[in-house]
């Protein structure tokens, strides 16, 4: 009999045979084990037998030896006993096809870009740009008179405000994510607006050698289209066409923008696009169980792992240069968002919110200078003041760190530049940790959210972004103080656990509120989480659940919960705010945040028989319920 929790879970299961035995508790083999093992079963017969058939990476597995013979299931090696039968070789094939080795970078999951969002702003952009490049490569740009992108779903629900009809306008130009020069952005589009005439194109990188350019016509508001429904496959969804002087379709791509700036095209989601080579990282690994076990093989700490994992993908000082960098870019956010001369500043959008980070910066310096507040209202303020500065440059477009969202991109610098602050120098010198450490040990959990449940807002809810971030800076920040890879995993698991079933409901579509102050939420509670294991008496007893066992947990939660709460506007708190407006200021608001745009019904019909606009007057009409008088 197999007795096996959901294969999903990636961990080991027990198979008694040839004798029957009645399944208990004790018959689920704890899943931070791996390999094969032969032991007596107190649940079974004295006949039977019980394997423990691991279900980790096949060149660790030890099920069989390198003479036997080899399952096509499971890449170098069989992860069933030998002899085993029909039903167990194909479990154990099921398990190995589905969970793949991790194959992010921790480059591909820090990405230097521009705010406010990496999903709608840095995602739109990379997709438009690489439709240029394919324009260019594919000899088809000289054809082009025009070009449509049509944003469906999300992109176009929450799209004005998270300026992702700009982002199509500068992802059409080639530039790259990393190199937009953001005080340009504003003139660069004036540019545009006036001329109607846009240069599109694509400039050589190290991915490709071909360039080229040309000028057609672009007048944003026309060729920038916004429908409410979503594409087949994914929430965060364009289409995007060059048409020639006949207005005949010259080359269409349909792009996702899956979270974090990711984006795939139809086909690489639905598998059709040629399989790409394995990641040739030295310790591939499917969990962060499975990590913490190479760690502890190996004798090397969580981010050593990771670090020798990167360095088999580039030379050690690329690797090193490039976490410098990210650093470099994180802190540079933090201290723009800090500047004095930001205090007064309005942000984007009609909320009239204020930046806070700089004036809250200079008081926290006088109170520290006065010795009023001490403890953890300390922790807190520093938290709060970096993460405010980080995210408030995000709302204003400016340049961040993905990490692993813009809509998150506030946590992990704001607990990284106050482990550097504050903490770093209270340790023993052989003791203080470079931010290299902190950014590894916390690309690990991002890592392993996006793979193995998502970084999507519009996908899982603000659990995946800002909870996610959370889970990554409390991995991180326990790493660097030392923590071993089993407190790393539970740190990680705390903060990700507490911040299951958030939504994502971002006014007027906006990434100010509530995402500005959650992301001061997210830095407060992972110190919060590393503090209790820290602080925690060292014993033998397990966390009742694991890292893992909690990104499950997120990606089931993000799937019951409605679309409302994914980022599109439409429920909690933006639909509470937008209910209060009275009928003059949402007039006001609808024009500027370019309501009037989104169309509802069928794609690519030229006159729609409801806007969106229509109705979301028609639900304002139903006057709200007045909880004063329940």
């Amino acid at each position: 009999a197999i007795l096996a929790q959901d294969c999903s879970r990636l961990f080991t299961v027990k198979v008694c045979f040839p004798a029957m035995a009645p399944a208990t508790p004790a018959d689920i083999e704890d899943y931070s084990s791996c390999g094969s093992t032969e032991s007596s079963d107190e649940g079974a017969p004295e006949t039977a037998v019980v394997k423990t058939i691991g279900f980790t990476p096949a060149a660790r597995c030890a099920s069989t030896s390198d003479k036997e013979p080899k399952s096509k299931g499971c890449g170098d090696c069989s992860c069933a006993p030998k002899g085993a039968t029909a039903p167990q070789q194909l479990m154990s094939q099921t398990a190995a096809t589905v969970l793949n080795p991790i194959s992010t970078s921790t480059f591909e999951l820090f990405k230097v870009g521009i705010g406010p969002s990496s999903s709608h702003t840095v995602g739109p952009l990379v997709a438009c740009r690489s439709f240029a490049k394919a324009l260019v490569v594919e000899g088809l740009l000289d054809r082009v008179a025009r070009v449509r992108v049509e944003l469906c779903g999300s992109l176009a629900l929450t799209g004005i405000g998270h300026y992702t009809h700009k982002a199509v306008v500068l992802g059409l130009t080639g530039v790259s994510p990393a190199k937009v020069d953001t005080t340009q952005i504003e003139p660069f589009l004036q540019k545009v607006e006036a001329s109607g005439r846009l240069t599109i194109g694509f400039d050589s990188d190290e991915t490709c050698e071909q360039s080229g350019h040309r000028e057609i016509d672009f007048v944003e508001t026309r060729d920038v289209l916004l429908f409410a429904e979503e594409l087949p496959l994914h929430p965060n969804g364009m289409i995007c066409q060059a048409l020639d002087q006949a207005g005949e379709v010259v080359r269409e791509g349909t792009y996702y923008s899956i979270g974090g700036g990711f984006v795939n095209t139809a086909e690489e989601l639905l598998g059709d696009a040629p399989e790409q080579k394995p990641r040739d990282f030295p310790f591939p690994f499917t969990s962060m169980c499975d990590l913490v076990r190479i760690c502890q093989e190996q004798g090397m700490s969580l981010s050593d792992v990771m670090r020798k994992n990167e360095e088999g993908l580039r030379t050690p000082e690329e690797v090193e240069a490039n976490l410098a960098e990210i650093w470099r870019v994180m802190e540079a956010c933090v201290d723009r968002g800090l500047a004095k001369d930001k205090i007064g500043h309005e942000l984007p959008g009609p909320l009239g919110i204020m930046r806070r980070a700089p004036e809250l910066y200079a008081h926290a310096k006088g109170e520290d200078s006065e010795g009023l507040v001490s403890g953890l209202m300390d922790e807190m303020r520093w938290l709060s003041v970096y993460a405010l500065a980080v995210m408030e440059e995000n709302a204003c477009m400016g340049q961040v760190v993905t990490a692993p969202t813009n809509g998150a991109a506030g946590v992990v610098p704001a607990v990284l530049t106050y482990y550097m602050r504050h903490l770093r120098e209270k340790q023993p010198a052989h003791k203080r940790s470079p931010p290299s450490t902190f950014l590894l040990a916390a690309a690990a959990a991002g890592i392993l959210a996006k793979e193995r449940a998502c970084i999507s807002g519009a996908v899982g809810g603000c659990q995946a972004e800002v909870g996610t971030a959370s889970a990554m800076a409390a991995a991180g920040l326990c790493a660097a103080l030392g923590g071993s890879p089993q407190q790393v995993d539970e740190a990680a698991e705390i903060a990700l656990e507490h911040s299951l079933g958030m939504t994502c409901d971002p006014v007027l579509g906006l990434v100010q509120v509530p995402c500005i102050e959650r992301n001061t939420m997210g830095a407060t509670k992972a110190l919060n989480a590393v503090s209790l294991v820290l602080r925690s008496p060292t014993t033998n007893r397990r966390a009742m659940m694991r890292y893992d066992d909690v990104l499950r947990v997120m990606k089931e939660t993000g799937k019951d919960m409605s679309s409302r709460y994914r980022e599109t506007a439409q429920g909690g708190l933006a639909a509470d705010y937008e209910a209060s407006l009275p009928p003059a200021k949402w007039e006001e608001v609808k024009a500027i945040m370019g309501i009037k745009r989104i169309q509802v019904g069928p794609r690519r019909t030229p006159r729609k028989a409801i806007s969106y606009e229509e109705v979301i007057d028609l639900v304002r009409s139903v006057p709200p319920l007045d909880l004063c008088k329940c």
